[in-house]
């Protein structure tokens, strides 16, 4: 590659190194530290399950938690089935922090950063939440299918909306947009 490349790609180049970077860095925090230190993912857990069952209970569906070592498990009253297990890997914790560092690492102005990535870890949340009581319906009707609805559709789903949060951002608020 010649040094053009680099000169016309400066901002590709530096959103790829400060991203990378922070990935890295967010990884060894989150192993070192959170992970070890800190009851932070199984409080997302139970947050989580508490919202499910609120949302459930909106709509005049009975569930209950219960605690499973570090997992909590969501349940409707009077099915035939356990529930759907809620742990560190499906809680969102790791999305929120992919989120921050794409939008941390793209050059922009902080001011639009400061509100919207509270904004978007919230509706990514939320987006979790109707995961979950998507799974606990599936998981009650047709067990079956719970599986595949977890890993494809939702994961689908989820990702789509984060990609559509950053899009929208991309579009309104960077700096390659205004320049």
């Amino acid at each position: 590659m010649d040094s053009s490349f680099f000169k016309n790609n400066k901002k590709l180049i530096q959103f790829i190194g400060v991203g990378g970077l922070g990935y890295v860095l967010w990884i060894l925090i989150y192993h070192v530290y959170i992970k070890q230190y800190t009851n932070w993912d199984y409080l997302l857990n139970d947050n989580i399950a508490n919202l499910t069952i609120s949302l459930l209970k909106t709509f005049g569906i009975e569930s209950f938690k219960e605690i499973d070592s570090d997992h909590v498990i969501v349940s409707l009253t009077n099915s035939n089935h356990r529930g759907v297990w809620i742990g560190d890997n499906c809680n969102g914790f790791k999305l929120f922090s992919i989120f921050t560092i794409f939008l941390l690492a793209f050059p922009s102005n902080w001011k639009s950063k400061l509100w919207y990535i509270p904004f978007g870890i919230v509706i990514i949340h939320f987006a979790n939440i109707i995961r979950i009581v998507a799974l606990v319906l599936i998981n009650d009707s047709n067990p079956a299918y719970l599986d595949f609805n977890h890993d494809y559709t939702f994961t689908i789903f989820v990702y789509s909306i984060i990609f559509g949060l950053w899009y929208w951002w991309l579009k309104k608020y960077s700096r390659n947009e205004r320049e």
